[in-house]
């Protein structure tokens, strides 16, 4: 399994709340339609602690692997998801297709672990 991560910033007309908001309670329902995709997570940047990176939130993708990734992102959900990115956030994202090796896992206790 692979998994893809990017950086999502705030159109300059949202602010931080209003992407948010236009990100969980619209944009993930048309993104989680994404043929093959196995995981989906949204982290909000609460504070940055150090480096030169800056970004408003970090979106996270499981999928069975490189092919399927590409498959979803070719596919109509999939487009309809790259489509909707401009309704409320930068197109300048910066995206990776990764490996985890996963030292510690994090704790089960479903989504929004952390939601507050």
């Amino acid at each position: 399994m692979i998994k893809t991560m990017g950086t999502a910033y705030a159109r300059d007309d949202f602010s931080k709340e209003e992407f948010m908001a236009y990100w969980l309670d619209t944009h993930a329902a048309i993104s989680a339609k994404a043929p093959g995709l196995r995981g989906y997570v949204v982290s909000e940047v609460v504070e940055k602690i150090q480096g030169d990176l800056q970004s408003h939130a970090f979106v996270e993708q499981w999928y069975d692997s490189p092919e399927a990734f590409y498959a979803a992102a070719d596919s109509p959900e999939g487009q309809a998801a790259w489509d909707d990115v401009s309704n409320y956030a930068k197109t300048s994202g910066t995206f990776w297709i990764v490996k985890e090796h996963v030292i510690v896992p994090p704790p089960d206790l479903g989504p929004g672990l952390i939601s507050g």
